[in-house]
């Protein structure tokens, strides 16, 4: 059995089983959690360090609530931040494991994938890459036991990605989360401009975004697609930036959560 083991606990968020748990059980409980019109599909949440994105990344993740129980499946979405990369990954280990726990992979979905000139199986881009870690702390306290689908998505166009994200929609037991910040190192006042820009593209279906708006675009884009041709609708549930945080209004980070039914 090939184990995934965590890269960036301690450095990103919490190591410390108990501590984690309280801190995300902690930000699940704040905030708005008005419920959606329809059950939840599809979540886009931030991936930076806990302690600028987590109450962020909360925002979408307690919309999950009502249909804990239901979600069987999740299909995430990250993004490769170590080398300029094409096409998409799927990894080479049988289980991803957290502080948390242990996520099994469901290898019958990633070997069909295999069968997409796409898509890749490779290890070495997931060895240290945290875009999808980030995400599965949240997912084991929010959800029951789940399955999981993980993609890093390099340059790869918006219909090709669509394509291959409608072959894994299924129903309502499957969820999918692109997992991606918005602007980087800008002034807080810049960030706030442009991250409120890249959010009405993203309400509005948008599909042509770029490295300067998320540093997912490119599952943005192939999401976003397939996302307005299966009629969901968006909620916007969180835009912050780094400097509400930390005080530090210059190379700001900007964070936003959203969520598709």
């Amino acid at each position: 059995m090939i184990i995934r083991s965590p890269a960036v606990a301690g450095i990103l968020y919490e190591a410390d089983t108990y501590r984690l748990l309280a801190q995300i059980e902690s930000w699940l409980a704040e905030g708005d959690s008005r419920a959606l019109p329809r059950p939840p599909k599809a979540l886009i949440a931030p991936h930076a360090g806990y302690p600028f994105s987590g109450t962020t990344a909360a925002a979408a993740y307690r919309l999950l609530e009502p249909i804990y129980d239901s979600i069987r499946r999740v299909v995430i979405l990250g993004t490769s931040h170590s080398a300029p990369t094409s096409g998409l990954w799927s990894p080479r280990c049988d289980i991803f494991r957290t502080p948390l726990g242990d996520v099994p992979i469901d290898h019958y979905a990633c070997r069909a994938l295999l069968e997409r000139p796409e898509v890749q199986e490779l290890d070495v881009q997931h060895d240290l890459e945290h875009s999808i870690e980030m995400q599965l702390p949240f997912l084991q306290t929010a959800l029951d036991s789940f399955t999981l689908i993980p993609l890093l998505v390099g340059e790869c166009s918006a219909t090709a990605l669509a394509d291959i994200l409608t072959l894994l929609w299924g129903g309502s037991e499957t969820l999918f989360v692109v997992s991606t910040g918005l602007s980087r190192n800008l002034s807080y006042s810049a960030a706030i401009a442009q991250d409120e820009r890249t959010a009405q593209r993203i309400r509005s279906f948008d599909n042509r975004l770029g490295y300067q708006e998320a540093c997912g675009f490119n599952a943005l884009n192939g999401f976003l697609l397939v996302a307005q041709r299966k009629g969901l609708e968006a909620r916007q549930v969180a835009l912050t930036t780094s400097a509400e945080m930390s005080g530090q209004k210059q190379q700001v980070r900007g964070c936003g959560a959203f969520v598709f039914y």
